[in-house]
């Protein structure tokens, strides 16, 4: 009979390949020490934890989860986090972004606060798609004697921890196919989950935050950093502004009078007179004590057609018999009254 020691030891056991039920790859690690909150204060240590993965299929195609590159992660802990997850499948490959499923809601933070840290992963996603599509690619900047450029390391906000449920599902979305495809054939080896413990190394602690006390510290320091820190990302800032600036306005200057495939030049305004810094002209809303004061158009030319002046002059000669006929009406009561004194 084996047992459970022995059995633990030989699923992370190096050599061979991942053991598999269901087509998920079965993936075993350590987690880090854990101690109790009885008077005793055992510490639980060489704890095992089992992940499920494969790759994933879905019949509709999404553009965050595309199927040639993402993992679908099973039984992920509940106080994982996306550099968990990114240290654990490095040796595989680059990896571009990890979605958690079934969250634990903040029930404190309202829904505008909700978007917003919603819209706040999304853009995190795209960032870390763009730093590996840049690190790949590599920099060969100053091998041929150029100038050393200074770059401004802009400090990063550092990543908070949330929990999740317990046994929570998780996207894993690798830069190309090949790396995931070495995640499916990962060998049998000694793992460990990044420790955050007592005993933890600095560099495990420098990969993410913890949690309870030092959580809420690290939020408090965070939202009110140094005036270096802070200086440095407002420097920052405006290098890209200016940058930014700088190459909308020599793509301005390049379309100005540019013949296009028709033949046709496209004229554009190149002065800066009544025109914002972003090159767009401006307007002005008029007052409203001006505009009670303006006069209403009329909405045709008068006079501009002969027909036109033919009705004006027979409107007039109808209005002046219509004048005439109310004159006389008005002397014959006045005569009747005896009071019609022509002179």
């Amino acid at each position: 009979m084996v047992s459970k020691k022995q059995k633990s030891e030989d699923s992370t056991s190096t050599g061979g390949g991942l053991d598999q039920i269901s087509n998920f790859f079965i993936l075993p690690f350590h987690m880090p020490s854990l101690t109790t909150t009885s008077t005793s204060q055992k510490a639980y240590k060489n704890i095992l934890h089992y992940l499920y993965f494969k790759k994933h299929e879905s019949p509709k195609e999404d553009p965050k989860t595309p199927k040639n590159r993402t993992l679908f992660v099973l039984n992920v802990p509940a106080d994982a986090t996306e550099s968990h997850l990114r240290d654990l499948f490095k040796p595989c490959g680059r990896v571009v972004s990890v979605q958690f499923l079934n969250r634990v809601r903040d029930t404190n933070l309202s829904k505008e606060e909700r978007e917003q840290q919603e819209e706040l992963e999304r853009l995190e996603r795209e960032a870390a798609l763009i730093e590996a599509q840049t690190s790949s690619a590599g920099t060969k900047a100053g091998k041929k004697g150029g100038k050393k450029q200074q770059q401004v390391e802009v400090v990063q906000e550092e990543e908070h921890r949330r929990l999740y449920a317990t046994g929570s599902q998780a996207y894993v979305v690798f830069l190309e196919e090949q790396e995931l495809n070495k995640a499916l054939v990962m060998k049998r080896k000694k793992r460990s989950w990044i420790n955050t413990g007592a005993d933890a190394s600095p560099a495990d602690l420098a990969k993410l935050t913890g949690l309870g006390v030092s959580k809420w510290l690290n939020e408090y320091h965070t939202r009110r950093p140094e005036a270096s820190e802070l200086q440095l990302k407002v420097d920052d800032y405006m290098d890209k502004f200016e940058r930014s600036e700088y190459e909308a306005q020599q793509a301005a200057l390049a379309r100005h009078n540019v013949m296009d495939d028709d033949g046709f030049t496209l004229v554009t305004r190149a002065g800066s007179k009544g025109q914002n810094s972003d090159g767009v002209i401006t307007i002005t809303a008029a007052k409203a004590e001006e505009v009670k004061n303006l006069k209403p158009k009329k909405k045709e030319l008068q006079d501009f057609y002969r027909f036109q002046m033919r009705e004006a002059k027979r409107d007039k000669l109808v209005d002046l018999r219509r004048k005439f006929e109310e004159d006389k009406i008005r002397i014959e009561a006045l005569k009747v009254n005896r009071r019609f004194k022509p002179y």
